[in-house]
């Protein structure tokens, strides 16, 4: 009896929502989706576009993305074109890892991750001097002392450095020691930076003035 009376409940439902149950049968469920990016070391400034590629599942189809940075921050966002991810101008700060989810009335899946390398720089160098000593002419120091010249430039992939003290080289690395300095080191020093993959360069150039210790009127020599 009890058996009788489900079977009835059960078919009255069936025949009050029939397209409801027919909707949910014929929805293909969502293929795990693939991204598809136009390139993958993209230079700064350069359009790009990834997509968000799904091989089967029923309309209507979601589309979220999420995006990590190198240093692990990770944000989430939608998009109104949602599979297509497009950018007219990328930055370094789009650099990282990407992956997009899609999702429909029956299940949502998860593409692998993709790495998005922005090459850029390498930016206008910066340099630090130690001991830090400056007047209107640019930096100066005692003889004797020793002076470290620390030069850094931004770049994607890093700056390969190059040290000119007046137009010749006296050293590729970014740290650059003179030790119990003369006053013949009176001069200017210019650091290079270099980008090996993009062929570009930039460069910054002081000037050093090295003054005898023994008397404050006697003037560098040059």
């Amino acid at each position: 009896m009890t058996h009788n009376r489900q079977k009835k409940t059960a078919e009255m439902i069936l025949s009050v929502f029939p397209r409801a149950f027919d909707s949910v049968s014929n929805t293909v469920p969502i293929s795990k989706p693939y991204l598809v990016l136009s390139e993958v070391s993209p230079l700064e400034g350069s359009p790009i576009w990834m997509n968000c590629s799904v091989e089967n599942g029923s309309e209507p189809i979601q589309y979220m993305w999420q995006h990590q940075t190198l240093d692990e921050n990770i944000s989430n966002f939608s998009l109104s074109n949602g599979s297509i991810f497009a950018v007219t101008s990328i930055s370094r700060n789009h650099t990282g890892w990407y992956q997009c989810e899609a999702s429909n009335a029956v299940n949502n899946e998860t593409s692998d991750r993709l790495l998005l390398n922005v090459t850029y720089g390498p930016d206008e160098p910066q340099i630090d001097v130690t001991p830090y000593h400056i007047t209107k002419h640019g930096y100066s120091a005692l003889e004797n002392e020793t002076v470290s010249m620390f030069c850094q430039a931004q770049s994607n992939p890093a700056s390969q450095y190059i040290w000119l003290y007046n137009n010749s080289q006296i050293d590729s690395r970014p740290l650059v020691t003179l030790d119990k300095i003369l006053r013949a080191h009176t001069g200017n020093y210019t650091c290079l930076a270099q980008n090996s993959l993009l062929h570009t360069q930039s460069s910054k150039t002081l000037s050093l003035t090295v003054y005898c210790e023994c008397s404050p009127l006697t003037r560098p020599f040059i």
